[in-house]
Order: C-alpha cells, then sequence, then structure tokens
C-alpha cells in the first residue's frame, strides 16, 4: 500500500485554527400569557413633562394682556395720574422743541418724545397711557417667556410683589425698567458695553436707571462671605449716615431732587413691612448659590448680587421712602431670579457639606434623592407675596386701589347715597367724577355753553357723555351756542345755533320750569343760564355749565360749569345752590 506524503498546507482533513461555532436549533420560548413589565428604577424615570413654549406664550399673553387693558384705561390712579396729564398738555402746547422742553421741565428726553407721539396721534391722555402700558409691559412679558424658568412664577411675581402697581404710578421708572430688562442678556453675558448703554437709554426715561451701573460692576465680584461681610458693613454705616449721604447726593450729584430734602419723602420712611420680601429674596438666592446654583448657572453671581443690593436699598426706604424708585431697576430681575432658583432645586433636597470654600461652619448643599426643597420654597414665595400684596392692597398703595376705569370712574357708591349725600358727592367734583356721578344716578340734565367749548376734550369725557345721552361732539361747536337736554340714556332735545339761544321747558308734567339760555363764543355775548322756577342755577363759567335733576326726588342735585376750552377743565360752581338754598327750600 502506498502512502502518499503531503505538506501541512495539504493536509487531507483541514483544522481551523479557530473552531467554527456549529449552528444547534434551540426552541424559541414562548411568551408568558401575562408578562410583568420591568420596572424603571425611580431614579431613571423620565420627568414630568414641563409645560410647552406654546403654553407658555398663552399663559403671558393672557395675563399681561388682562393688565394692558387695566393701564390703559384706567381713570385717577396713581398718586402722578393728573402730574403726567398736565406734563402732557404742557409738552404739546409750548411749542419747543425736544431738548428745548428737556431744558426748560427737567423732563428726560426720552418721555418728552413719547408726550410729542402722543399729540402727533391725537394728544388723548388715552392715548398716552395706551402707549406706556405698551412699552412697559410687553418688553417684560417677551423676557419672562425667553429667559424665565417658569414663566407662571414670573408673572405672579411681578403682580404681587407690585410691580404692575408701581407701572401705573412710577411711569417714567417702569419705562426706564422695562429697557434694562429688555438688556438681560448683556448683563448675564458680561457685555459691559452694551450693558452700559443700555443703562443710559434706560436713563433717558428716568434718572434712576443710573443706580444700575455700580451694581453690575460690583456684581462682577463672586459673593463670598468676606465680600458680602465687607458690602454689607459698608451698607450698615451707610444706613446710620444716610440723611448726611442724601444731602451731598441732592446736593452735587442730582439737584433736582434737592426740594425734596426737608420734605416727608425723605424725612419719612415706609414701614419695615416692605422689607420682608426684599429680605427674603436676598435669603433664597445667596442660599442657592452658596448651594450649588452657582455650579449650574453662570447668571447665579449677577443674580444673587443683584438680589444683595436691592436689599440694602429697600433697608434705606424704611427711613427715606422716596428711595423706592431707585430699587426697580434692581428688583425686577428677581422674576428671573426666583425660578431659576427653584428650577435648580428641582428633586434635590438639603445635606451637611464642610467643604465649600470661604465658609467655615457646617452649610447645607444640594444632594439628589428627594424632591422636598424646590415644593417647599414655591410654597415659601407664593404664600408670602399674596400676602405681601393683600397688605398693599390695604395700604392703597402707590394710590391704586380701588381700581377706576374711564368707563365707571367712580365706584362704591348706593342710590341712598345719591339721594341723600348729593351736595357733598358733587361739590368741587373734577369733571370725571362729575360724569361718572351723573352716569350712576336717574337724572335729566340740562346743559348751557358759555362761549366755546374747545376741542380738548379726551376720549373718557366724550364716552360719558354720550353716555349720559348727549349727542353732540362738543370738540366740534367752534363757539357755536348749545341747549341740550338728556334724560335715561336719551337725548330729549339738543340745538345749536349762532346766535344766542333760549328755551322754556317743563318737567315732571309741568312741576319744574326751567329757561335756558345759551350764548357761544360767536355771538359775542357769550353766557349761560339755567333758571329753575325763578331761581338761577347755572354758574355761567366758561364752558359747559350743567344742572342736574334727580327724576325720583324731581329736584336739583348739582349744578355746575367745566371749561372745556383748558386742558384742565376749570370747575366752577353755583354759590346759591351749593350755599344750601335749594329749590325745594
Amino acid at each position: 500500500m502506498q502512502i502518499t506524503s503531503r505538506t501541512d498546507n495539504e493536509s487531507a482533513v483541514k483544522i481551523s485554527e479557530k473552531p467554527t461555532t456549529t449552528s444547534i436549533p434551540v426552541p424559541t420560548p414562548k411568551p408568558a400569557k401575562n408578562p410583568k413589565p420591568t420596572k424603571t428604577p425611580k431614579s431613571t424615570q423620565p420627568p414630568t413633562p414641563k409645560p410647552s413654549k406654546k403654553k407658555n406664550i398663552i399663559y403671558v399673553a393672557v395675563v399681561f394682556g388682562y393688565m394692558f387693558v387695566m393701564s390703559s384705561l384706567r381713570y385717577g390712579l396713581g398718586n402722578d395720574y393728573f402730574n403726567y396729564r398736565t406734563y402732557l398738555h404742557n409738552v404739546m402746547d409750548n411749542g419747543l422743541s425736544v431738548i428745548d422742553t428737556v431744558r426748560t421741565t427737567g423732563i428726560e428726553p426720552g418721555y418728552v418724545l413719547l408726550l410729542k407721539l402722543t399729540g402727533l396721534l391725537g394728544g388723548d391722555y388715552l392715548i398716552l397711557n395706551t402707549l406706556t402700558a405698551l412699552l412697559i409691559l410687553v418688553p417684560t412679558a417677551y423676557i419672562i417667556i425667553k429667559y424665565s424658568k417658569m414663566p407662571w412664577i414670573s408673572a405672579w411675581l411681578y403682580l404681587t410683589v407690585t410691580f404692575f402697581y408701581n407701572s401705573l404710578n412710577f411711569t417714567r421708572q417702569s419705562l426706564s425698567v422695562a429697557v434694562i430688562f429688555l438688556g438681560w442678556r448683556f448683563f448675564r453675558d458680561r457685555k459691559h458695553i452694551p450693558a452700559v448703554l443700555i443703562i443710559l437709554a434706560a436713563a433717558m426715561f428716568h434718572v434712576s436707571a443710573l443706580i444700575l451701573l455700580p451694581v453690575y460692576f460690583l456684581s462682577l465680584i463672586k459673593p463670598s462671605a468676606k465680600s458680602l461681610g465687607i458690602i454689607g458693613g459698608a451698607g450698615v454705616l451707610a444706613f446710620i449716615f444716610s440723611r448726611q449721604i442724601l444731602s451731598f447726593v441732592t446736593t452735587y450729584i442730582l439737584p433736582r431732587y434737592a426740594k425734596y430734602m426737608d420734605t416727608i419723602y425723605l424725612r419719612v420712611g415706609l414701614s419695615w413691612v416692605f422689607l420682608l420680601i426684599p429680605a427674603l429674596m436676598m435669603i433664597l438666592t445667596l442660599a442657592a448659590y452658596f448651594t450649588g446654583w452657582k455650579d449650574k448657572t453662570p447668571e447665579a453671581q449677577m443674580l444673587a448680587n443683584f438680589s444683595f443690593y436691592n436689599f440694602f436699598i429697600w433697608l434705606f426706604i424704611v427711613k427715606h421712602f422716596i428711595i423706592e424708585r431707585f430699587t426697580m431697576p434692581i428688583y425686577i430681575f428677581i422674576l428671573l431670579a426666583i425660578p431659576e432658583i427653584l428650577d435648580c432645586w428641582k428633586s434635590c433636597r438639603l445635606a451637611p457639606d464642610k467643604k465649600v470654600s470661604g465658609i467655615k461652619d457646617t452649610i447645607y448643599t444640594l444632594s439628589k434623592g428627594g424632591k422636598r426643597i424646590a415644593p417647599a420654597a414655591a410654597a415659601l414665595v407664593i404664600v408670602s407675596t399674596l400676602a405681601y400684596n393683600q397688605f398693599c392692597v390695604g395700604e392703597g398703595v402707590h394710590g391704586v386701589f380701588p381700581y377706576r376705569s374711564i368707563f365707571v370712574p367712580v365706584s362704591g357708591l348706593t342710590d341712598k347715597m345719591l339721594e341723600t349725600d348729593y351736595r357733598a358727592l358733587y361739590n368741587n367734583a373734577d369733571f370725571m367724577q362729575f360724569l361718572g356721578l351723573a352716569n350712576k344716578g336717574n337724572y335729566t340734565i340740562v346743559a348751557s355753553v358759555n362761549g366755546d367749548t374747545g376741542d380738548m376734550l379726551e376720549f373718557q369725557y366724550r364716552h360719558l357723555l354720550k353716555k349720559l345721552g348727549f349727542e353732540t361732539d362738543f370738540r366740534t361747536l367752534d363757539g357755536k351756542s348749545y341747549i341740550g337736554v338728556v334724560s335715561g340714556g336719551k337725548a330729549v332735545f339738543e340745538k345749536t345755533g349762532d346766535e344766542q339761544l333760549t328755551e322754556n321747558l317743563s318737567l315732571y308734567g309741568g312741576k319744574i320750569s326751567v329757561t335756558i339760555t345759551s350764548g357761544g363764543a360767536v355771538t359775542g355775548q357769550p353766557v349761560a343760564r339755567i333758571i329753575a322756577d325763578g331761581k338761577e342755577y347755572a354758574p355761567n363759567g366758561s364752558g359747559i355749565n350743567f344742572a342736574v335733576f334727580d327724576n325720583k326726588l324731581q329736584k336739583i342735585v348739582a349744578a355746575q360749569s367745566y371749561d372745556t376750552s383748558v386742558y384742565t377743565y376749570t370747575y366752577k360752581g353755583t354759590d346759591a345752590f351749593y350755599g344750601e338754598i335749594l329749590i325745594e327750600e
């Protein structure tokens, strides 16, 4: 038998260096009838979905839209409401350029431009209120939507911490704050030149914005026990010697405020209650900063510093309440800080930590494993700010309570009050109050024009006159004579003419006889007379003269005139009537 030799490569049986896996068929197990789902560990469960961007936009739009309507249509709200109306008409009437107006009035150029724009749009105070509401609320809502981690908290704080109430009174200050808030990204990103320019632009509406210049640069210092202690100590010293400091500031830096030095504005402070919320905000922001917030968001440093400095400015307010307006450019940023903190504290709890640099004592830092901090902090913020808001409402803060609109300028009146207290209610009432009262009761109103009614009747006055029943637009009389009688919201009699007019009317089935005379400017004999049963009741003042008869009592309850040819609508009463000589007596 012959054996053939082969090389290794030609071996009859080839054996691989790596054994080939043999495929063995294995039966597939049948699935269980009721399989139990595998539980995901609690720590890895997906977070609760956040509200969508669209829902946040809708929510903020509804809340701020409601505030916009309230702001635009307000009447007499805010301690400076009529001062701003005076500013508007003075600027409209002076015929000066923006620069000359700024120089002669001392009003900031940005606000002067806004007043000039209002004049171009018709000069109605309603237009100015609408423009300011837009310029204050729209930028604020935009920044909340764009940057707030919890827009609903931001909107809540804007209302309850009284930023909205401030906007109804501190109009120029609120405009400057809106500009500052709009520049948040420049402050956050430490873009120094744009940040400074934003502050200077805000100062074009109110000089109080300049307080943010030093605060912004001081906020570049990282908070630590040492830095906060030094600055806090300096703040306490400044508080002790505040009057001397304010004297220096008003003499050399802000001389326009020197007139306030010996007034209650600088001699009297607000209640210590007003310090509680700034203190709470400072405590929350600093606690969050030193317990992990600074490691999560770069803006934590600036927001924590803002809150710290804001507290110390508020400290001064308990001695000098005029300084409140200087807190606003800094205080506004709690609308972003508090949502940031609550978002940072989600699903975290406090645990002791001795390794925080710069702090020798044991403090607490954030650890995962619980969800107790954020809900507790949110509840604390909501409850405390709600209580603060109720306190402010009770105090009538900034003169914005109770709310009154241009459609209902008087409130809280009963039929009994209108029947018994009419002399007190109508006497010395301004034109808006008079029209509001007249619209509240069941009256017959007689009107007679003396001279010229002018063209300065603003929308809210025209609306209430029309609601009473007057169909004539008094702005278009052009010096003509006018007699009108309205009752129950309808015109009973109206007549205009180029000659002097006289009409004899009877009221309540002839119970009262009334003789009405009107002489417009074009007649050359301006006069207004309303004689009831032989007694003269018209004040014969320039403009529109009114006599108001109560339909239930069937007697005269008011007689006065308003000069609508000037924006102040100068009031004049009837001495005979308000001197207690009543028609029924």
